[in-house]
């Protein structure tokens, strides 16, 4: 009977300390720390790698027929414009120089002498002594001297160009790309020499998925960064969007055209970001504030010692900030750590951070 009563005893005090326990375990606050809600301006933006490409990128051909005398550069040469590059034998154009100089000297002095013969028959006219006729054969005759000196001149003329394309002159600054002949070739008019690139001038292609044609648009602020120019931000604006997409990526491609900001080089990698709008006293939250529950995302309000859930739809992220599109009024005070231990009415005890 003793043992009995020994063991009720014993277990009567292990469920009073039990309940206790409980007791205090419930009405425990739970430690957090807490911050007001920032207001800053938002910047959506949509980002995309691209490429370099030089804006000019001429292939120079030949203008004029005959065999390459002379070549002064060579693939991965840097040429400034006005350089001279190849020289064309220019034998042919100068034979047919002689040969026009020495008919436009033989047209003249047929002029010279047949306007003499229209001023001597226009006095003979004038006394009856010739017939009308034969005055105005004489005077066509002249005309036809003088159309055939005219067009004998513009043939000189067209020789006198095509001499002065034997010398072939780099048409922009830049670097040879590669050459296409080589000293001895004969060559034809449209006959490919080189491929030049220049950097001064840049194009830069950035594709974007077909889902965000809708938000791009020319004149939208871009801002660009290449390992070329160690991360160096240029700001750019958006020139223009080419109207088809891509066949091979099924992206849309932005072009931004720009003058080269350093050491950047066709061909290189592009980092883009287009800013696509700006939202001014958004609301902002650290992002370790936002907890999911079965509900949604929520954040933990602080108020008197109790933490208040809020549910929230979130925007963009900034840093370490989001941005709170609704659910909050902007003077709420948030629980940042301990919010994922939190449940709805909790009480909880602000701690120094």
């Amino acid at each position: 009977m003793l043992r009995i009563s020994h063991c009720l005893i014993v277990f009567f005090i292990t469920v009073v300390g039990a309940g206790y326990s409980l007791a205090e375990t419930a009405n425990r606050a739970t430690p957090v720390t807490a911050t007001s809600i920032t207001r800053d301006t938002v910047i959506i933006t949509e980002e995309a790698m691209g490429w370099i490409e030089a804006k000019v990128n001429p292939k120079v051909a030949a203008e004029v027929s005959g065999k390459i005398e002379k070549i002064y550069v060579d693939t991965g040469q840097t040429v400034r414009a006005g350089d001279t590059m190849f020289t064309i034998d220019s034998e042919q154009q100068q034979i047919e120089k002689k040969t026009l100089q020495s008919d436009i000297d033989r047209l003249e002095a047929l002029i010279v002498n047949q306007e003499r013969t229209v001023a001597r028959y226009q006095n003979l006219l004038a006394k009856k002594s010739i017939s009308q006729e034969r005055f105005d054969n004489a005077e066509v005759k002249l005309i036809t001297l003088k159309e055939q000196l005219a067009g004998a001149l513009s043939r000189l003329a067209d020789n006198r160009r095509r001499q002065a394309k034997t010398s072939v002159f780099a048409p922009v600054g830049g670097r040879i790309e590669k050459r296409f002949v080589s000293e001895g070739d004969f060559v034809k008019p449209g006959t490919p020499l080189l491929q030049m690139v220049t950097d001064e001038f840049l194009r830069i292609v950035l594709p974007f998925p077909e889902n965000v044609a809708a938000n791009l648009a020319p004149g939208l602020e871009v801002k660009l960064t290449s390992p070329l120019s160690h991360n160096r931000i240029i700001d750019a604006r958006i020139d223009q969007i080419r109207p088809a997409v891509n066949i091979y990526s099924r992206a849309l491609e932005v072009i931004i055209y720009l003058e080269n900001p350093g050491a950047w080089r066709p061909g290189g990698t592009i980092n883009g970001t287009v800013i696509i709008d700006r939202r001014e006293n958004a609301i902002l939250v650290p992002t370790r504030s936002i907890v999911r529950r079965p509900a949604g995302e929520v954040v933990y309000e602080i108020e008197n010692s109790v933490a208040r859930q809020r549910q929230v739809i979130t925007g963009q992220r900034q840093g370490d900030l989001i941005e709170i599109i609704s659910g909050l009024s902007g003077d709420e005070r948030i629980i940042v750590d301990g919010a994922g231990f939190l449940t709805d009415m909790a009480k909880v005890v602000e701690k120094e951070q």
